[in-house]
């Protein structure tokens, strides 16, 4: 896994809720984000609705997950993880 990339930038918003299925489909439950656990709060294949780094939703990639970030009760930013074809190389934390 490479290390974690800052960005910064806005899109649709993630659920606040944490999502088994992604742990069982392979991704990582938590990523961290400068000293900040993150959640995995949504998965899939194809275009990321959450991705919120322009231009990522036209790349390829096998597949993404989505992290929420928390700090106690409050988000304090999301995280993204790509695989990437051809190779299935994992891509990310990219945090933002």
């Amino acid at each position: 896994m490479l290390g974690a990339l800052r960005l910064s930038a806005a899109h649709a918003e993630p659920p606040l809720t944490k999502a088994p299925g992604c742990i069982k489909r392979g991704w990582p439950a938590t990523v961290t984000c400068g000293s900040t656990a993150c959640f995995v709060s949504s998965c899939g294949e194809g275009k990321c609705p959450y991705c919120f780094i322009k231009g990522t939703e036209n790349l390829v990639f096998s597949g993404w997950a989505v992290y929420t970030c928390m700090s106690g009760d409050s988000t304090t930013g999301k995280a993204l993880l790509f695989n990437t074809l051809p190779f299935n190389a994992r891509l990310g934390p990219i945090c933002g």
